[in-house]
């Protein structure tokens, strides 16, 4: 099994504090890296082990930070227009062949 990460290494409180500062899209992961080691009194994360920690993330979510994974209702008309094209493209090649 691998190292954990430094922000999993953090004691809880700093860690839950990552985490909620990382759910907000106006900060930058800078100013998140130099609060938490202003708060430990010590550097205890880096910007590089922030980045990696929140690019897991986004790994693990299939969203970008900051961003709202899409609605039932937007996946439902993503659906439903890919459908349409599919039908459209099938119309088309059943014309072609008869």
């Amino acid at each position: 099994m691998g190292q954990l990460k430094a922000v999993d290494r953090l004691p809880e409180v700093l860690r839950d504090k990552v985490i909620e500062m990382i759910k907000k899209p106006g900060l930058y992961q800078s100013e998140i890296v130099d609060a938490i080691n202003a708060e430990a009194g010590k550097k205890v994360i880096s910007r590089a082990s922030l980045n990696r920690y929140v690019l897991g993330l986004e790994k693990l979510s299939g969203t970008k930070r900051g961003r709202k994974p899409p609605s039932a209702e937007e996946s439902l008309v993503r659906v439903a227009k890919a459908l349409e094209r599919i039908a459209f493209s099938l119309e088309n090649q059943y014309k072609k062949t008869s």
